[in-house]
């Protein structure tokens, strides 16, 4: 173990906290907070996609300054003092809180609280949720499941007047919609051929304790990020060996997987082939309709132009990616709990073949960590908003070879697919598929050919397809989707003739010879019952012998006090005999409380419990959780295991202890060590940290005053401190630059465009201006983005309007003027005031006029005066006295 340690821990190493906050906390340090970064919504507007807040075990803590910021509440935060004061939609319902003193005021009444549920971190003081919803006339229901802040206002709040008056969701795209290009200039780091990589590991020890024998191992894991070869590169690899002798041929050889890709929403990968993603070494090959559903990691190449945000197949999606030891993933479909998985020997999660309907189609994978961390990734679909534009061409080739097999299905073989979809019109396109693919029972290679045409019309989409296998087989599919009632519908027909085969109809003697199903999902709410998320499928197979196959499942799921609640149930009839089967499945995460359970039961034809999973963890105070679990199978031979687990998260590093004992008189002890590496490149200190970092990206922003504005830092130019930065929009980061004006920002999702501008409220001079609004960046996994904030030092620019006639010369108000750049743009506008003075705020330094609006002075038929030149300079000096003599009738 010193050896894998020497390889990933290269000397000397400066460990720093990969989030710095500048205070402590009363009764521990930030290191025993976990970091949450939610989704604020109200009245169903997204305000902010990066609200950052803490968790304290039972406690939700959310920044004061940033909320009242959001909702334009009137409450201003002092940090250093640890005050806040204001009002509440009234200016008589007055607002003070003090930390210091555990006091706060609301509506002239005096209340004391408990210190730990308000305190300063960084620059905000974060309260409570739960007193917040006391002291503010809102409720604040916090999803940690959803990671997700809904404000239920029970007073009308002016921000959501504003809202309603905004046409086609222009307010909501200005707080916050990520999806809105704002014009940012794009800023990418070039790829490199060696890049220090983000590491996430975990070292473990344990001992089995079998009433026959005693083993001992030792395991290491690593998830390795960054660039290679002029390429994102992700490489896994798992070790375990006997520790008795640790000889070379005690350690089981290695389980390693490598890949190299590169990823461009904008298409520009591969010259000529406008390609979007492009991956070498370690992939798997997607879905295609009716003749195979995913398949099995090796090692292949693949190449697509399709966009990123697009599904895996049509109507289908496969969501798969890196599960470290530990960890577990909850699924939800459009609010709906589908499906849950734990941590695996090879490191993975997949949920492969996921059905899409007309309408939304809103995934949801919630992570859960040993030491209680939670993180959350969407994926949205609307198959409505998939049609390929008139001329368009979407493709994708991927091959791939893979080794293995059970004793029931071949995993291994080589896969060929390409796949491609072409616009026609604007409501139809056809798509085409060539398949090369080994038979799951006998291995031997079998080749299909697929041709298909979709109509999107304006509320349902037909599609119709032909699949040919190798042979004299062939399966045609005609499908509709459309909305009914709040529902989407989904009605399929498949036609197969001779001996098609495929890893979706098999070539039994009971072959079928077509299969009608139905789906149906949607929402049903009731005034005295939580929201129900419903799911029906109905299927129905005629058998070449004349008789009938029928499979008919339902899903019922909701929220039950935040315990997410799905049952799911399935009766069959085959050749006569039916079968009646369910899966109850429970979910909870609150507070300091997560559960995870799961029961298989029979209804018939005899009533019983099939297999039943609970697992349950739980905060103790200080950074510690406890774990437990238990799983009972109901097999020929039926298994009990019961587990117990104790992590203690100590901020750059997590420590777990775990033990389980099963009905077979088997007892495991294990101790696990979880640890995170990165690197800031502009300091080169390493960055250790207890939550994973290798799946995600980075930014090293710097903010300085630069004198000459040539967007460049100078030796002698001031650098920022105290500087903070606004994410997509909306939220502000907790964190600020430090002394040497640099914020090192951590775990931003890759392949998502993700917008950051520097705050100008943060800034300590009030004259001070960023050069640019903002900068737009593709986090690359691994990859840290150096980003420059230059920031200049504005003046300020005054002067009097008058207006000269028979009466002599007087100052006129309503004078609407404008400030021209030297290429002959409008950067500022103004009006005088009555007495004729005006002033414009913030000017950056440069050349400019200052004229009268070109119409307004039409109109007038204003002459004289109308514009004059002022020049900016660097230092930021006040410039006054820019008067204008106007004359009427163009004199």
């Amino acid at each position: 173990m010193c050896l894998a340690l020497c390889l990933v821990l290269p000397a000397p190493i400066r460990a720093q906290p990969l989030l710095p906050v500048a205070a402590r906390i009363q009764g521990g340090t930030e290191a025993n907070l976990n970091l949450l970064v939610l989704e604020v919504r109200l009245d169903g507007h997204l305000l902010s996609d990066s609200f950052a807040a803490y968790q304290d075990d039972g406690h939700i803590l959310l920044p004061l300054g940033e909320l009242a910021r959001l909702l334009t509440l009137a409450i201003t935060v002092y940090p250093g003092e640890g005050k806040a004061s204001g009002f509440v939609i009234r200016e008589d319902h007055e607002f003070a809180l003090d930390v210091n003193e555990s006091l706060v005021t609301v509506g002239g009444r005096s209340k004391s609280f408990e210190p730990r549920l308000a305190t300063v971190i960084g620059d905000d003081i974060y309260v409570s949720s739960q007193l917040l919803a006391h002291w503010l006339p809102l409720d604040l229901a916090v999803q940690l499941s959803r990671l997700e802040l809904d404000v239920k206002p029970r007073e009308r709040l002016p921000l959501q007047e504003r809202l309603e008056r905004e046409e086609n969701g222009a307010r909501l795209r200005a707080l916050g919609g990520s999806g809105d290009d704002p014009g940012y200039p794009h800023v990418t780091t070039p790829i490199g051929i060696v890049g220090v990589p983000f590491i996430d590991q975990t070292f473990g020890y344990q001992a089995d304790l079998g009433h026959q024998h005693h083993d001992t191992n030792l395991t290491y894991t690593g998830y390795y990020t960054g660039d290679l070869l002029g390429m994102e590169g992700a490489a896994y690899v798992s070790l375990h060996g006997g520790t008795q002798t640790l000889t070379a041929d005690q350690i089981s050889a290695p389980n390693f997987r490598l890949t190299l890709s590169r990823h461009d929403p904008d298409a520009a990968l591969l010259g000529p082939l406008h390609a979007r993603s492009f991956a070498i070494g370690s992939i798997t090959v997607p879905s295609v309709p009716n003749v195979m559903i995913g398949s099995p990691t090796g090692n292949g190449v693949s190449v697509s132009n399709r966009p990123l945000d697009q599904p895996t197949s049509f109507d289908r999606q496969n969501l798969r990616g890196n599960l470290p030891p530990g960890w577990d993933v909850t699924l939800y479909y459009n609010d709906a709990l589908v499906a849950y998985q734990q941590s695996r020997s090879d490191g993975q999660y997949a949920f492969d073949d996921l059905p899409l309907s007309f309408g939304p189609n809103e995934f949801r994978l919630v992570f859960n960590g040993p030491l209680g961390q939670v993180r959350v990734e969407r994926r949205s679909f609307l198959l409505d908003h998939s049609i390929v534009k008139p001329g368009e061409v979407f493709y994708s080739v991927v091959g791939q070879r893979a080794d293995g097999s059970t004793s029931q299905i071949v995993t291994g073989g080589t896969r060929n697919v390409a796949q491609v979809d072409v616009g026609i019109t604007r409501a139809v396109s056809v798509n085409g598929a060539l398949v090369r693919k080994p038979d799951l029972t006998t291995g031997k290679e079998m080749a299909y050919a697929q041709l298909g045409v979709r109509s999107y019309l304006e509320s349902m989409i037909l599609s119709a397809q032909l699949t040919k296998s190798e042979g004299d087989g062939w399966l045609a599919e005609f499908d509709a989707k459309t909305r009914l009632g709040g529902y989407s519908i989904d009605l399929t027909h498949l036609q197969r003739h001779g001996d098609f085969k495929s890893d979706v109809l098999d070539a039994e003697s009971q072959a079928i010879r077509f299969r009608d199903t139905v789906r149906a999902v949607g929402a049903y709410k009731a005034d005295k019952l939580p929201p129900l998320s419903l799911a029906f499928n109905a299927q129905r197979d005629q058998l070449i012998s004349g008789g009938e196959n029928i499979d008919v499942s339902a899903r019922v799921s909701t929220m039950i006090k935040g315990t997410s609640v799905s049952n799911t149930l399935d009766w069959q009839d085959t050749a006569g005999v039916s079968t009646t089967q369910g899966v109850l499945q429970l979910s909870r995460r609150v507070m300091d409380v997560g559960l995870n359970a799961q029961v298989g039961y029979e209804l018939a034809p005899h009533p019983l419990v099939q297999s039943l999973a609970l697992t349950g963890d739980r905060a103790l105070g200080d950074a510690y959780r406890i774990s437990a679990g238990i799983t009972r199978s109901m097999t020929s031979s039926p298994l009990t295991l019961g587990s117990l687990g104790l992590t203690k998260n100590l901020g750059r590093f997590g420590l777990g202890l775990s033990t389980s004992y099963s009905s077979h008189h088997e007892l495991t002890i294990g101790v696990q060590l979880f640890i995170a590496l990165g690197r800031e490149p502009r300091s080169g200190a390493w960055l250790v940290d207890a939550q994973p970092l290798a799946g995600t990206g980075a930014v090293s922003a710097r903010a300085f005053v630069d004198r000459n504005m040539n967007g460049v830092r100078d030796p002698d130019e001031e650098l920022i401190s105290n500087a903070g930065f606004i994410f997509n929009g909306g939220g502000r980061h907790p964190s600020r630059t430090d002394s040497s004006g640099t914020d090192f920002i951590g775990r931003l999702l890759p392949g998502q465009y993700t917008d950051i501008a520097l705050d100008p409220d943060t800034l300590e001079d009030p004259q001070w201006r960023p050069m640019t609004p903002g900068v737009r960046v593709l986090p690359r996994p691994g990859v840290v983005d150096i980003i420059e904030f230059p920031v200049v030092a504005t003046s300020e620019i005054d002067g009097t309007v008058y207006l000269l006639d028979k009466a002599g010369r007087r100052e006129i108000g309503d004078a609407r003027l404008e400030l021209v750049d030297d290429k002959g743009a409008v950067v500022m506008t103004t009006k005088s005031s009555p007495d004729g003075y005006y002033l414009l705020h913030q000017v950056i330094p440069g050349k400019y006029s200052i004229r009268i609006a070109p119409d307004q002075a039409a109109k007038l038929g204003l002459g004289g005066v109308l514009d004059r030149p002022v020049t900016v300079p660097p230092e930021g000096d006040f410039i006054n006295g820019q008067d204008l003599e106007l004359r009427l009738g163009g004199h």
